[in-house]
């Protein structure tokens, strides 16, 4: 008889708490408000928007999108090509399904060691770095 392989969570010592999908969508500590899931447009935004990022760097951290296609990809005036919604869940750690149908849970443990998430983590280490420069040299 053949040993039975154990499969295990490759992924299974990730804290949720460094996914920022989890924390912006599914951590009730995050916001007491519920997120009502109104599109994919919206959950665009709200990413943006929770990042502290404008659209045009937003756009340069995704690699490849100016302000502009982020605004329509935002509004569903246009459709983000599937390359884009690669990098976003690869970066945010977005569940794909949910992105399009609001079904299922906001965010993947899959990807926690992308390319793509080290991207958005050095961004946000430098983004820190600049606020405490900032409070330092002002003194706020």
């Amino acid at each position: 008889m053949a040993k039975k392989k154990n499969k295990t969570n490759r992924n299974k010592n990730v804290d949720p708490s460094e996914i920022p999908a989890y924390v912006r969508f599914a951590n009730p500590d995050y916001d007491t408000r519920p997120y009502e899931w109104e599109g994919w447009g919206l959950v665009i935004r709200h990413i943006r928007l929770f990042t502290d990022m404008d659209q045009a760097i937003f756009g340069r951290l995704v690699k490849g999108y100016n302000r502009g296609q982020i605004a329509r990809y935002e509004t569903e005036q246009a459709e983000p090509p599937i390359d884009f919604w690669s990098k976003l869940s690869m970066m945010f750690g977005l569940n794909i399904n949910w992105i399009f149908t609001g079904k299922g849970l906001p965010y993947t443990f899959d990807h926690a060691d992308s390319e793509e998430r080290k991207r958005f983590y050095r961004w946000e280490r430098l983004k820190d770095e600049k606020e405490n420069f900032m409070q330092d040299l002002y003194g706020h």
